[in-house]
């Protein structure tokens, strides 16, 4: 690495890998060399202002990563949160992102994105701080998973919804007064009911 290679380096490593515009210059280095960096692959732009060195510091779950740090306060939802608790079979094909309806959001560039808007009520509860790799990801925790994932069934598909809520119930620690206080926030309380008769 030459001199200039390795200042950016060392910015994108001060940033647990990721950098935006304004941090390359306050280091004093001009944007010919992040664009340089773009052509030859070091470096891949999330979205506008946002980039992320390839290959530093990453992890099995980058996608989800990549679109908490271009969208900050968003949380990670449904059938990514789903997958992170390995309480789904199935693969997302996009990251799954949630935020306050009265908020306005760019989408990333990459990894594909689906932002879904929920009701300030919906929104706040269940939040929980994730650790991964040494970035902090907010998603939410497996009951408001679960009673996202039935209020979204429809779009989700009833296989994913059947599967997620027996693998949770499987599960020595759930906590079915969370799940039921959940879901009387997320208006699916009668839903919920119908299912736990059957499954429990």
């Amino acid at each position: 690495m030459n001199e200039i290679e390795e200042k950016v380096y060392k910015v994108f490593k001060a940033n647990s890998g990721y950098a935006r515009t304004r941090d390359i210059t306050n280091a004093g280095i001009y944007n010919i060399y992040l664009n340089k960096f773009l052509e030859d692959g070091r470096i891949e732009r999330i979205k506008r202002g946002l980039y992320r060195w390839v290959g530093m510091n990453e992890t099995n779950y980058q996608g989800i990563v990549d679109v908490s740090k271009a969208i900050p306060g968003g949380v990670i939802c449904l059938l990514s949160a789903l997958s992170f608790y390995n309480l789904t079979t199935a693969k997302p094909m996009e990251v799954s992102i949630a935020v306050n309806r009265k908020r306005k959001v760019v989408k990333p560039d990459y990894p594909p994105t689906k932002i879904y808007y929920f009701a300030d009520s919906i929104f706040k509860a269940g939040i929980e701080e994730q650790r991964i790799g040494n970035i902090s990801v907010l998603m939410y925790d497996r009951e408001k998973s679960i009673c996202d994932c039935i209020k979204y069934r429809n779009q989700l598909g009833m296989d994913i919804t059947k599967e997620a809520l027996y693998e949770y119930l499987k599960n020595t620690n759930r906590n079915l007064e969370l799940l039921m206080k959940y879901a009387e926030i997320c208006r699916i309380k009668p839903v919920l009911k119908n299912y736990l008769e059957v499954l429990l």
